[in-house]
């Protein structure tokens, strides 16, 4: 997972193959595979190499698959007893990887180590060797964590674990010294009793005094009880021994972190309202050397928060030159520290923070209530920020009210976020990096104090093999998307990677829904999708076409409370808008439509008037007059000559008639159907055309 810059460290920088050899000064001696030659390359060099974005010039470690992002821990993944017994077993081994126990040793260590920090009470030399041979698979903890072979909880049933735990409560603030036979006797005799009052089928099982005392054993808290006998300080005492705070001797060793809000209001989001930020910031205890920074626009930051401070302590501070020039110096520090020192503030009491921190191997150590001195470094770093700094500018709150005065640091306040993170970075790195340091416990320049003291103690800092794996590592908030055309809308803005239409048309195809898991941390310049069939992360980006409209700077982070403000905003606006006009303006041309209809019909119906005046209808009831049928000529008579057979100048055939006969003998009664076949040419022999005469 983490890697170090020593010898045989091998890596790409673009297509060109490297092997580590040996650090010069600020350059490093590599060993060009391509060509067999040794090269100097400026540090500096190759960790902008590693954090670049482009992969003709990025740096890779050999061995490691850059297209495939995928993590095998997320926070929540595996439960709290699971990653007990991993830290449990890491413990145990942890002498052993640190070089401080040796093999010959082993036997005795074993022996020795304290019961109530072995796993389910056993520990042996074989599982010993077995732990080590899990952890050098890969050098992760995760591995430790047993495998699941079926299930290994208790088969009680919630209400039966409720009366369990009803009973181990009771007892443990008690002074009095009661036996767990005792307390279990006590729990048979209410389960009894509850069974009086039970039906059959709804009798609780009383659980095996071998089940109870596992469970007692397990969730039984005897600081309380020796907390009630002996107060507080004598039961700490008691269970932590005596706690003295160690300062740290080497980099990396201990890396304090706190936040303070900012002594000044900054004007942003290009509405002319006044913010006051909050700075969180990373110190090495060691060497006073700033390690990071990261400014929120919160009251209070969240677990999200201080891990985005821990991923900027560990990266390289490779930006710098580029996104803040006016900053003269260099800002070098990096890598995985193995302890952060936290202070016992509500806002740090986050499992979420100490199991990511847990399987990453790097260790939380929380000062006392009250005790301040055990992280003093950093919040004296956090005074001198504030007061070299912020205190200064335009807006400033004053750290003492009488010095304030009149002074309006609402009205007054014209500083950016922008530009206060450039004053930020111009502040810790020439003013406090180096700097001459005059403490009483370590004088010097920190910049130079912490490049010294890597070199004299061998330390080669660790950075992840991927930069991208911490941040998905670290990116707590998460949310539920689908996947469109345009990409994926997450607070107002379109996040878009052609991976992400791969993605997208991957499940059209399969016919799974676009619905995807989203995470994000406090930069909002990238985000990852899950795919859950390859179980990897792509990365999206933000468009540029929203960032224009609010005047917001890509290169530099885009803090999650800035895109949710303009969403907020652009909602408000839009419900606040008066739009009743809108309405009537629908109505005026739905109306111009229903009035253009009626014109329609009125103008149909007028010309359908003309056209009949034109040509005159007729109907057979009043007949037709003669001079309209112009095919028919006036003297031409039509008649049936059926009727009139004795006139003479009709000639009728005898068998015309008998057809004529015939027919109307078989014509058909209602209803039934004529099959007979008609010859209309027959027919058409006994019509015949008379003329009228002169004196007609």
């Amino acid at each position: 997972m983490f890697m170090k810059f020593n010898y045989g460290t091998r890596f790409h920088i673009g297509s060109t193959e490297y092997e580590y050899l040996l650090q010069r000064d600020m350059d490093v001696e590599v060993l060009n595979l391509a060509y067999g030659e040794k090269e100097l390359m400026p540090i500096q060099d190759i960790l902008a190499a590693y954090n670049s974005n482009d992969p003709k010039s990025r740096l890779m470690f050999s061995g490691y698959d850059y297209n495939h992002l995928s993590i095998e821990y997320v926070p929540g993944d595996y439960e709290a007893d699971e990653l007990e017994i991993m830290n449990k077993r890491y413990r145990v081994i942890e002498p052993f990887l640190k070089g401080e126990l040796k093999p010959a040793d082993i036997k005795s260590y074993i022996d020795n180590y304290p019961d109530h920090l072995k796993v389910d009470e056993k520990l042996s030399v074989t599982s010993f060797y077995r732990w080590m041979k899990f952890w050098s698979k890969r050098n992760h903890k995760i591995d430790l964590i047993p495998k699941k072979m079926g299930p290994k909880r208790n088969r009680l049933l919630d209400p039966e674990l409720s009366e369990v735990h009803k009973i181990i409560e009771k007892y443990e603030r008690k002074s009095e010294t009661f036996t767990v036979r005792d307390k279990y006797l006590d729990l048979k005799s209410v389960i009894h009793d509850l069974n009086e009052m039970r039906e059959e089928e709804h009798k609780l099982n009383l659980p095996s005094e071998s089940t109870f005392r596992r469970i007692h054993n397990k969730h039984v808290n005897t600081f309380l009880r020796d907390k009630e006998i002996m107060g507080y300080a004598n039961a700490s005492l008691k269970h932590n021994g005596v706690q003295t705070p160690q300062r740290a001797t080497l980099p990396l060793q201990d890396l304090e972190i706190d936040w303070t809000p900012v002594d000044c209001l900054i004007k942003d989001f290009e509405n002319n309202e006044a913010y006051r930020p909050v700075l969180m910031y990373g110190i090495d205890q060691a060497t006073d050397e700033p390690m990071g920074l990261n400014i929120i626009m919160k009251r209070e930051p969240d677990v999200g928060d201080f891990l985005q401070l821990l991923l900027h302590c560990i990266l390289p501070k490779t930006y710098l030159k580029e996104l803040y020039p006016r900053v003269q110096k260099e800002w070098s520090a990096y890598g995985v520290p193995q302890t952060i020192v936290l202070d016992n503030a509500k806002v740090n009491e986050s499992k979420n923070l100490e199991e990511i921190c847990s399987f990453l191997g790097i260790g939380i150590r929380f000062t006392g209530i009250g005790a301040g001195n055990q992280k003093g470094k950093v919040e004296q770093a956090l005074g001198n920020i504030n007061h070299k700094a912020f205190q200064g500018l335009a807006g400033s709150l004053f750290s003492n009210v009488q010095e304030k005065g009149n002074y309006d640091s609402k009205a007054k306040a014209t500083v950016s976020l922008k530009s206060l993170l450039h004053i930020a970075h111009i502040t810790i790195v020439d003013r406090i990096a180096n700097n001459f340091n005059r403490g009483e416990g370590i004088q010097g320049v920190p910049e130079e104090l912490w490049k010294q003291g890597l070199i004299d103690n061998h330390i080669h800092p660790a950075i992840p093999h991927s930069r991208e794996y911490l941040e998905v590592l670290f990116s707590t908030k998460t949310a539920l998307r689908v996947i469109s055309s345009r990409g994926i809308k997450l607070m107002g803005h379109f996040f878009y990677s052609e991976e992400l239409m791969k993605l997208r048309r991957k499940l059209d195809k399969s016919g799974k829904n676009t619905k995807v898991t989203v995470r994000y941390g406090s930069d909002m310049r990238t985000i990852y999708i899950r795919d859950e069939g390859d179980n990897r992360y792509i990365q999206a980006y933000i468009k540029d076409g929203g960032l224009h409209r609010l005047n917001i700077d890509k290169n530099y982070p885009i803090l999650p409370e800035v895109l949710e403000y303009w969403d907020n905003k652009d909602h408000s606006d839009y419900y606040a808008f008066d739009d009743t006009h809108v309405g009537k303006a629908i109505r005026e041309v739905q109306e111009i439509q229903e009035e253009d209809k009626k014109l329609n019909r009125k103008l149909k119906n007028k010309k359908a008037k003309e056209e009949a005046a034109e040509h005159t209808m007729y109907s057979a009831s009043k007949g037709v007059a003669a001079e309209h049928l112009k095919m028919v000529p006036v003297d031409v008579i039509i008649s049936n000559i059926t009727k009139n057979l004795s006139e003479k100048s009709v000639t009728v055939e005898k068998e015309s008639n008998d057809t004529i006969d015939a027919l109307m003998s078989t014509s058909p009664k209602p209803g039934d159907l004529l099959i007979e076949d008609i010859d209309l040419d027959e027919l058409s022999k006994t019509w015949g055309v008379s003329r009228k005469s002169k004196d007609e």
